[in-house]
């Protein structure tokens, strides 16, 4: 149900009403803002595509923002668009927020491939998580004043991955962190997904479904089986509302 770089599938397997009230919720999130927790027990290629189709179709005008903490530098340039793609230069659309003051952090070190060199980067060392949230802020801050306009759903917002903040800071911290960045992506309804690998039933992962608005848990599966060879299923508790695995 992610949309994006692969066509839309709708969950073909729930009841009529289901899904048309499923349907009716993805609208309603896109019309108002929504923040989106990405889990599950898969390989972290896996979340990179479902990434991808959350921050939206290379073919449509979008701004990104994404939030790197433990991300390979190929797989930051694998959910991102071309760069020299219409219809606008990735340079003028994407900003990335590099948290490199924790101990597992990757990104650190890590450079950017150079397709990337010409998009905008802020590096966080605070060793505090006020600093990674405070320049992800003003990230969609300043995305949102350069955009000419901004529909719903026109500015992407991405975190991968929040593993070693919760190993570092704790779930409370982190929880406090994900409701101030939630607040400022619906004042401009705006969408935002947190990657977090985990399985659902997690502790972490409980704790930190409560601030967002819905849960998309993957799972990889047999390709040989399937035309496929990742699934997912969204959980929207406050609905009441889960889905049937579905081919990512």
């Amino acid at each position: 149900m992610v949309t994006g770089r692969h066509t839309r599938r709708a969950p073909d397997d729930l009841p009529p009403d289901d899904t048309a009230a499923f349907l009716s919720l993805l609208n309603e999130l896109k019309a108002t803002g929504c923040n989106l927790l990405v889990v599950g027990d898969a390989p972290r290629e896996v979340f990179t595509r479902a990434s991808a189709q959350l921050f939206g179709d290379p073919d449509v005008l979008r701004h990104r923002v994404l939030a790197v903490t433990d991300a390979t530098p190929a797989g930051v340039a694998n959910r991102l668009p071309d760069p020299g793609e219409p219809p606008r230069p990735l340079a003028e659309t994407t900003r990335l927020v590099t948290h490199a003051g924790v101990p597992r952090s990757t990104a650190a070190d890590a450079e950017l491939p150079p397709e990337l060199a010409d998009v905008r980067e802020t590096r966080i060392t605070d060793p505090e998580l006020r600093g990674l949230e405070g320049a992800l802020v003003e990230a969609i801050e300043g995305a949102a004043s350069a955009a000419e306009h901004l529909s719903p759903a026109d500015l992407r917002v991405g975190v991968d991955s929040l593993a070693p903040l919760l190993d570092h800071y704790g779930v409370e911290v982190v929880r406090r962190c994900l409701e101030a960045v939630g607040e400022r992506v619906r004042d401009h309804r705006a969408m935002a997904h947190y990657v977090l690998p985990a399985a659902r039933d997690a502790d972490p992962v409980r704790a930190l479904a409560e601030p967002t608005d819905a849960v998309i848990e993957l799972r990889a599966v047999d390709a040989a089986d399937r035309d496929h060879d990742a699934q997912q299923r969204w959980h929207v508790p406050t609905r009441d509302i889960t889905t049937e695995w579905t081919p990512l």
